[in-house]
């Protein structure tokens, strides 16, 4: 058998949504299209329209490469070419043991501008948001939030339903080793 290298080969893995949030508070709203469903989120306003994640980064992941948040959504409305609409993707990590968890967050912002042939209502978007490595390590919980957030320019009149958020990262082994 040759001698296989897992150097820089993809990891794929869904970012849990931390439903307790939704559940106490009813928002934000959930929607269902088909056998489709998500979360419509408006412009944040201090309402709890917001959605939280929590993953302990595998340590199959290399350490050293940016992982990227994918969140995929669509349009609750037909909208306009050329409208933009906003996320915030805000997070944190700590290693288990460690200390005192901080409040203290890392914003990454991506506004996302709808296309031609782009803008009925439920066209979908993947917005992608890059996490800074050097803000994680292996085997430590990584927290996010994620929030819409007002556009610098024409936003959307309608909302945006998110309806799965993954992470992808590369990896530099096959699984873990257990001592």
């Amino acid at each position: 058998m040759a001698n296989r290298s897992f150097k820089n080969v993809a990891l794929a893995t869904r970012f849990p949504l931390q439903s307790s949030s939704v559940i106490a508070q009813g928002k934000p709203t959930a929607v269902v299209l088909g056998a489709f469903s998500g979360y419509s989120l408006p412009v944040y306003n201090n309402d709890n329209e917001e959605l939280f994640f929590g993953l302990k980064m595998p340590r199959r992941w290399d350490g050293t490469t940016n992982p990227v948040v994918y969140v995929m959504c669509h349009l609750a409305s037909a909208e306009d070419v050329g409208d933009k609409f906003k996320l915030q993707l805000s997070y944190a990590s700590k290693e288990y043991g460690a200390g005192v968890i901080s409040n203290t967050v890392n914003d990454v912002e991506v506004e996302t501008t709808l296309l031609t042939g782009r803008a009925a209502q439920y066209d979908t978007y993947v917005v992608a948001f890059t996490i800074d490595a050097t803000k994680l390590c292996a085997g430590c919980l990584l927290e996010a939030r994620l929030r819409r957030i007002a556009s610098a320019a024409t936003a959307i009149t309608g909302e945006v339903i998110v309806t799965d958020v993954y992470i992808n990262m590369k990896r530099d082994k096959l699984g873990v080793k257990f001592s």
